[in-house]
């Protein structure tokens, strides 16, 4: 399929309302690509979340796209073949030299705000697309993220791919899970819906941060709670304390336990509903759609 317009709508849904803008340089020739309109999706909103977050007083992101021909022996990541190159520039705070072969390692995590976030689930998607992800940085001169698809080699006659899946709303959800990629994977579609986040490891700390913000007059759209955590208390104990304090907040149970009754009885539990492990972004979208259209 064509990936613009579907990507410049999706870049500038996420940049709508922030100081970050965008200039878009399109080959008006782009070739068509094989790809998933919703894992493509997460991609750029991953790589365009973290330019927003290497920019915190502002500033403009520069995204090209253009035909480009990747001869033998050029790239020992990429076939030899047609590609579309997309590259996505900022004028943030950079990289720092020793962090450039680590960026995307699952294991790999700076403290501060910046790039990192859901970086290896890119790589992964673009490499399970035959493509390859790359970037270039350094520290005060911000960062460009290069991306690779192959060129398709099918005859488009019209443009029948799935509409992404959008949700828009604001406010302050809680994320508690023990897992980082978890905890990322949640914290960049819901800042791309528009909420703010805050993330807690375990049912005690969300607990507390609740009740604080209760004291505090701070109101919460909702929660995600990981159903188990290993020497923790997880979300089906947490949840019990939560519905003492409010009966009608949205809050979300997530489990790879599949066959757990909590993932298909929620509401039994006090949930408001749930959601399976693995996901990607366009189930957590589905799911806010169905339960937090009032927000």
């Amino acid at each position: 399929g064509y990936l613009f317009p579907f990507l410049k709508e999706s870049i500038q849904f996420i940049l709508s309302g922030s100081n970050v803008s965008c200039t878009f340089k399109i080959d008006s020739n782009l070739k068509t690509c094989d790809f998933d309109k919703n894992q493509i999706g997460q991609v750029f909103d991953n790589i365009i979340i973290n330019a927003m977050q290497a920019m915190p007083t502002g500033g403009t992101i520069i995204l090209s796209a253009q035909n480009t021909t990747i001869p033998q022996n050029y790239n020992q990541s990429l076939t030899p073949g047609e590609y579309v190159h997309i590259s996505v520039k900022d004028s943030g705070v950079g990289i720092p030299k020793e962090h450039l072969n680590l960026i995307f390692d699952p294991f790999f995590t700076t403290k501060s705000k910046g790039h990192g976030l859901g970086l290896s689930t890119c790589y992964s998607i673009i490499k399970k697309h035959n493509g390859c992800i790359e970037v270039e940085s350094s520290p005060g001169q911000g960062s460009t993220f290069h991306i690779y698809l192959p060129v398709s080699n099918k005859n488009i006659t019209c443009e029948n791919s799935e509409q992404k899946v959008r949700h828009s709303g604001k406010g302050l959800f809680i994320i508690m899970d023990d897992e980082e990629v978890i905890r990322d994977t949640l914290e960049i579609t819901l800042t791309s819906c528009g909420y703010t986040v805050v993330c807690k490891e375990n049912g005690e700390d969300a607990i507390e941060y609740f009740k604080n913000a209760i004291i505090s007059g701070i109101k919460i759209s909702g929660m995600f709670f990981d159903l188990t955590i290993p020497g923790g208390m997880g979300g089906k104990e947490a949840i019990v304390e939560i519905r003492k304090l409010d009966s009608s907040i949205p809050v979300f149970v997530a489990s790879g336990y599949a066959d757990d009754p909590v993932l298909s009885k929620p509401e039994m539990f006090g949930f408001t509903g749930s959601i399976r492990k693995p996901f990607i972004q366009s189930d957590i979208t589905r799911l806010l759609n169905k339960y937090m259209n009032n927000s």
